[in-house]
């Protein structure tokens, strides 16, 4: 298939009209007539990604994240970005990314991390109209209610982490879920107006757990990249099953951020 047959079908998943005015995403390195054998799909594009493209004989990358977000006033070997652009055209890779797009899509990220946690009568957070429509960032919805420990070790064994940070007050019964996959502490006050028990996400700063403990609302901070791989699997599904399984898909479930607690 030809890249740009392959980015038809990628925003059918997420539509562009839904790209926010603040992100810059899309189609953003290569030649869309190039014919397409096998995809990377990862959340992240950096070094390790484009290393395993080129050794592997990936022809195209498809991440969440944009390669290129801020203006670039050049592009050469003096920087980071401008080194691993000059790589991906050298070795003739496309790069194709679906951002806030992906976020604010039905099916996208946050309708699988809902669907993943088992969440029913599912609305979106904090809604948006777009050409007429109601899209939304996050999701919210009820669950089997549970009691509080019960429901961490469930958001731990689905998103494969050892430990997540859990801000405010235990409570014994949880009914109903706010969720936004990556930085979503904007929305902390949408999940208190939809009464939400507990709003999970990621990237919850010192005074958005202040925000937190004021309206009574426990925040699960699961971290942005935990609570966004999980749609990786599914984009690779949604793809093969759109394409008729004419090319190969690999996911790559790493990530290069990592710390160490001393």
């Amino acid at each position: 298939m030809k890249a740009r047959e392959i980015i038809e079908v990628l925003e059918e998943i997420a539509p562009t009209k839904l790209i926010d005015s603040w992100d810059n995403t899309g189609f953003q390195i290569g030649n869309d007539e190039k014919e397409i054998r096998s995809i990377l799909i990862a959340l992240d594009l950096d070094e390790k990604i484009v290393d395993k493209a080129i050794e592997e004989e990936f022809q195209m990358i498809v991440t969440h994240h944009p390669l290129i977000f801020k203006p670039l006033k050049n592009i050469n070997n003096s920087n980071y970005i401008g080194n691993l652009i000059m790589k991906i055209i050298a070795n003739d890779i496309v790069v194709y990314n679906a951002h806030t797009n992906l976020d604010l899509a039905y099916g996208g990220i946050n309708d699988e991390l809902a669907r993943l946690l088992n969440l029913k009568n599912v609305e979106p957070l904090s809604e948006v109209t777009i050409d007429g429509e109601q899209y939304g960032y996050g999701r919210v919805g009820d669950i089997e209610q549970t009691d509080f420990d019960n429901f961490i070790n469930k958001i731990k064994s689905t998103l494969s982490v050892d430990d997540i940070r859990v801000y405010g007050e235990e409570i014994s019964k949880i009914k109903k879920v706010a969720l936004c996959g990556g930085s979503g502490s904007g929305f902390i006050q949408d999940a208190h107006r939809k009464n939400a028990d507990i709003y999970i996400t990621g990237d919850i700063k010192y005074h958005d757990a202040q925000l937190g403990l004021q309206l009574g609302l426990i925040l699960i901070d699961a971290g942005h990249f935990h609570t966004e791989k999980i749609i990786l699997p599914k984009l690779k599904e949604i793809i093969l099953e759109k394409t008729q399984d004419k090319i190969e898909i690999e996911v790559d479930m790493n990530t290069s951020v990592t710390y160490k607690i001393y």
